[in-house]
């Protein structure tokens, strides 16, 4: 299909509404004109027909009867189609027509009404009928009643439309040689005008992925119409160019750590294998090559949970999920977490005011449990407490991780939940983690429509709070418990 330019449109949009504008004029003008010329004529009409009710008279000598000066009849326009009339009195034995003239013409004239349209010899004619009208000659000695007259006068009325026809030219002459100039000028004005928008899709077809800047004219952002899709394209652009550095930086990130853990599951087998070995020490090698294959498969599983929960929540995939028990989940990922825990002299408390139903997977929601107090537990010392706290105010679950370790800088604080972050970077493969566990609690709130953030000062621990919204069919159930709840490991 051919493509018309916005700007082709728009002048053809302007043209019909003048030639609209335009003929509406002329059509209004005409009729009004029609108005005038008619009544004008009916007018006319009716003074011709009461001067032909002045030339009925007496006769001087008294006699009995009316009398018609026919030689002052006002005298036609029309040379061909002459004006015709008829005068009647209502007492009969008078009646006088146009010479020339057949008085049938009058015969099927309506019984009411003062004015009649017909035709004469093909030619369109208008009559008056003027009714009951009295002899306005004075004669002393007339006996009454008096007669009264019945006037018909009628006239072609060709001039009508032929007037009619030289205004409709005149004026549509008229109206194309202002419309010409007008439709240059807003043609003109019109492409002046759009020259911002079309300048905004140039900056617009220029942008790649190697070229972001998109720099609106000034003329562009003065125009209220374009604001907003200005506004519109920088923030999709903003977001577009973070995405594709965080995707660069992910696939970089990804790589990093799958040829780490390639390397020390490499390194450790050509260690196993560069000298003969006893049996209980290749036992020990491949107990170590099992524990370095563990670890890329948990980078793997990591890596996989963490793009499926985006797919999902990119998509808007819902699933049927059945009413879950935050508390529940909960205490699972305290059970889960306390063999790491322990290993690390650290207590894990949890403590719920109240139960909090919400549709959701609960083992997504053991996930970011785990994940965050992994990471509370990694960075508490020994001997210290990781605190976990569900709380329900009116249709919204809250629930806090707080550590007392040694905090995060400010600076870092903004990025803790990006993917293969870790705020030390030099964590050995024994202590430290991939840098995806709050990556995976942050994609797995949101993809339940909740938040994450955290606070946190140095020297001070850190405190990470969830949001999750409840929804109407679970926030029924959300009731108040008996009493707190504190579990602990």
């Amino acid at each position: 299909m051919k493509k018309l330019s916005l700007t082709r449109r728009l002048v053809i949009i302007l043209v019909m509404s003048q030639l609209v504008l335009a003929l509406g004029l002329t059509v209004v003008a005409i009729a009004y004109t029609r108005y005038q010329l008619q009544s004008a004529f009916d007018v006319n009409l009716e003074g011709r027909a009461l001067s032909v009710a002045a030339l009925v008279y007496y006769p001087d000598n008294h006699n009995p009867g009316l009398l018609f000066d026919a030689s002052k009849v006002p005298p036609s326009p029309h040379v061909i189609h002459k004006d015709i009339y008829l005068v009647r009195s209502d007492q009969g034995g008078f009646e006088v027509h146009k010479e020339g003239y057949d008085p049938k013409i009058f015969q099927n004239i309506p019984k009411s009404g003062r004015f009649w349209d017909f035709e004469v010899d093909g030619e369109p004619y208008r009559a008056i009928i003027l009714r009951d009208v009295p002899v306005l000659d004075t004669e002393a000695g007339v006996p009454p009643p008096l007669p009264k007259l019945t006037v018909i006068y009628a006239a072609p009325t060709m001039d009508i439309p032929q007037g009619l026809g030289a205004l409709a030219a005149s004026i549509g002459g008229a109206s194309l040689l202002v419309l010409l100039p007008t439709l240059l000028i807003g043609s003109w004005s019109l492409r002046r005008r759009l020259l911002p928008l079309r300048e905004l899709a140039a900056e617009a077809r220029d942008v790649s992925v190697r070229h972001w800047d998109f720099k609106a004219s000034a003329d562009a952002r003065q125009l209220a119409e374009l604001e907003p899709l200005i506004a519109a394209i920088e923030t999709t652009l903003d977001g577009l160019k973070r995405a594709f550095k965080r995707q660069r930086e992910f696939v970089g990130d990804a790589a990093h750590e799958l040829k780490t853990a390639h390397a020390i599951l490499k390194s450790s087998l050509q260690l196993a294998l560069n000298r003969n070995r006893s049996a209980e020490e290749y036992r020990a090698a491949l107990l170590e090559l099992s524990g370095d294959s563990d670890r890329l498969e948990e980078l793997l599983n990591r890596m996989l949970r963490l793009a499926r929960v985006e797919q999902w929540a990119a998509d808007g995939i819902q699933r049927a999920l059945e009413p879950t028990d935050i508390a529940y989940t909960c205490e699972m990922a305290v059970a889960r977490i306390a063999a790491l825990a322990n290993s690390r002299n650290v207590k894990v408390v949890f403590t719920n005011d109240n139960t909090a139903l919400i549709q959701a997977d609960s083992a997504d929601l053991e996930l970011v449990w785990i994940n965050l107090l992994e990471n509370a537990v990694q960075h508490s010392s020994a001997g210290s407490e990781v605190a976990i706290h569900l709380q329900v105010l009116e249709d919204t679950a809250h629930v806090h991780v707080e550590d007392v370790g040694p905090g995060i800088a400010e600076s870092d604080l903004p990025h803790i939940f990006e993917r293969f972050r870790r705020g030390d970077p030099s964590r050995s493969r024994a202590t430290g983690g991939f840098g995806l566990g709050l990556a995976i609690a942050k994609s797995v709130v949101e993809a339940y429509e909740g938040t994450i953030r955290a606070e946190s000062s140095l020297g001070h621990g850190t405190r990470i709070s969830v949001t999750l919204p409840l929804r109407p069919n679970a926030s029924a159930a959300n009731t108040p418990s008996p009493s707190p709840a504190v579990h602990t490991t």
